[in-house]
């Protein structure tokens, strides 16, 4: 299994804490988990974390919003629970979930390379 995580700059400012993993074997397939900061980059204690389930075809990453049940952690301490998929959605994030998400996939050097060499498998 490969973890890791990190923060999402913008312009130098973190906006975002993410999460991500992979299983050897399951080329194409990941997850990613956000947290988004405060105005002021500072971290916001217990605002929920979003698991995103993705996975590659030929032409694009396919991203799916996760239950909290169907997340792989169970727990991000501080940050809080793992939210649902109807609260996730309905976040008024500035950026945008989907654009964390998509920042995070090509910022990450290792989830970068995972979506750009899909069948090496990156292990």
């Amino acid at each position: 299994m490969h973890t890791g995580a990190g923060d999402l700059l913008l312009h130098g400012r973190p906006i975002a804490d993410y999460w991500y993993q992979w299983t050897d074997g399951h080329e194409g397939r990941f997850y990613i988990a956000v947290c988004p900061r405060d105005p002021n980059g500072e971290p916001i204690e217990g605002a929920g974390v979003v698991v995103i389930s993705a996975y590659q075809d030929d032409e694009n990453v396919i991203y799916s919003v996760l239950e909290p049940a169907d997340s792989p952690w169970s727990d991000f301490g501080a940050y809080g629970p793992v939210l649902s998929r109807a609260t996730a959605l309905g976040s008024d994030w500035s950026p945008g979930l989907f654009e964390l998400v998509d920042a995070v996939a090509a910022k990450e050097p290792r989830l970068a390379a995972r979506i750009l060499n899909p069948l090496e498998g990156l292990n």
